[in-house]
């Protein structure tokens, strides 16, 4: 009778073993479950904030930019914190990061939003257009001169704020833009 009882306790050990096995089977099956969840939708959330990137860029490029709407409080999207936007020689660019400001990206007034629907994004990717004052049309070759428009491109900061399939995944992305003819 004593082989009998070890016989049953063994068995019971064994079966609370398999059962613990089982259950970290199924906890670590869930785990990457919401792990692929979560890289899906950090995916759509970045390719929305490339797409917004992109129809700035377009929108920067094919558009006629008046320097005059450019404003510290981003009106439209269209950002500029310095001085003198219109002249090369004087033109400052001062150090600010209108993009930190959460309030910013929930005012529909101060930013663009893109036209493109994505499926599967919740909210569309928004994107704002700094102005960044001048750069050398050319990096290489003879200096560029001062009052000599041509040999000068407008520089622009452009940020993107895109969100994925639910209101927990956010992607910020930034390019620059030289726009060589205005």
């Amino acid at each position: 009778m004593n082989q009998q009882g070890s016989v049953l306790l063994i068995s019971l050990i064994l079966l609370l073993i398999l059962t613990i096995a089982g259950l970290a089977a199924i906890n670590s099956a869930t785990l990457e479950e919401k792990i692929t969840g979560n890289y899906k939708d950090h995916q759509i959330a970045f390719h929305a904030g490339e797409a917004a990137l992109l129809e700035a860029e377009r929108y920067v490029e094919n558009t006629a930019l008046d320097l005059t709407t450019f404003t510290s409080s981003c009106n439209n999207g269209l950002c500029f914190s310095g001085a003198n936007p219109e002249n090369i020689g004087t033109c400052q660019s001062y150090t600010t990061a209108p993009w930190k400001d959460l309030g910013l990206w929930e005012d529909s007034g101060r930013v663009k939003e893109v036209s493109l629907t994505i499926e599967g994004v919740l909210i569309k990717a928004r994107y704002i257009i700094e102005f960044r004052c001048y750069l050398p049309r050319e990096t290489q070759g003879p200096d560029p001169d001062i009052t000599n428009t041509h040999d000068w491109a407008r520089f622009f900061r452009i940020t993107t704020l895109a969100g994925g399939g639910s209101d927990k995944s956010r992607v910020m992305l930034q390019s620059t833009y030289k726009k060589n003819n205005y």
